[in-house]
């Protein structure tokens, strides 16, 4: 963290921004598709950022690039698949989350030619930097912990945890912060990340 510019922060926060808008959006939408539309009622259907921004995971993503958004409730009663509905939700998200970073890379030789140099660089740059946040965030989201969107894989496979795992939410998202903040969690899923980063983007 200690190496940033201020150019990478700012890159990074409006990478953060969209990786927060369209992960959200995606578990809002397929939750609605697939018949709860509780995040319509809460508010959530939508691609505005400040709509799923997690203060804490917001800012853990830019300085440290794990983080997560503000959790979605999703009732697996109410979908028409059940809890199957709930691994829908986690990998449509996932995704999307990935296609975010799969798209500028393959735009970007055709929007390079388009650019002066400055402004080239600078794009060149933020690719890279959406690549690496968007892979780092859907890995670490995947995990079926309280807070992060994996959460719903931990209550497909036991519904009877829901309410318990809602409760403990402030809880995990101190711990999984002091995780990240230490550096412990980077490191631990630091083999997976190199094999993401090497079959999503090609790194």
């Amino acid at each position: 963290m200690s190496d940033l510019t201020l150019q990478h922060v700012v890159l990074r926060i409006v990478a953060a921004l969209l990786i927060v808008a369209v992960h959200g959006f995606a578990v809002a939408g397929i939750s609605c598709l697939l018949g709860d539309p509780g995040p319509r009622h809460d508010g959530r259907l939508g691609l505005s950022p400040w709509r799923h921004a997690d203060p804490i995971g917001g800012l853990l993503l830019v300085f440290f690039t794990l983080g997560w958004i503000r959790p979605i409730a999703v009732d697996p009663g109410q979908l028409r698949s059940g809890r199957v509905g709930l691994v829908a939700v986690v990998a449509g998200a996932s995704g999307a989350t990935l296609l975010l970073a799969i798209l500028p890379r393959l735009m970007r030789p055709f929007v390079l030619n388009l650019l002066p140099d400055t402004a080239s660089a600078t794009f060149f740059i933020f690719v890279e930097t959406l690549g690496q946040l968007c892979v780092s965030f859907t890995l670490f989201n995947l995990l079926p912990l309280p807070v992060l969107t994996g959460q719903h894989l931990l209550v497909a496979l036991a519904p009877g945890w829901r309410d318990g795992l809602t409760r403990i939410r402030t809880y995990a998202a101190v711990v999984l912060a002091l995780l990240v903040v230490s550096g412990m969690a980077a490191r631990l899923l630091a083999p997976a990340q190199s094999l993401f980063m090497r079959l999503v983007l090609g790194d």
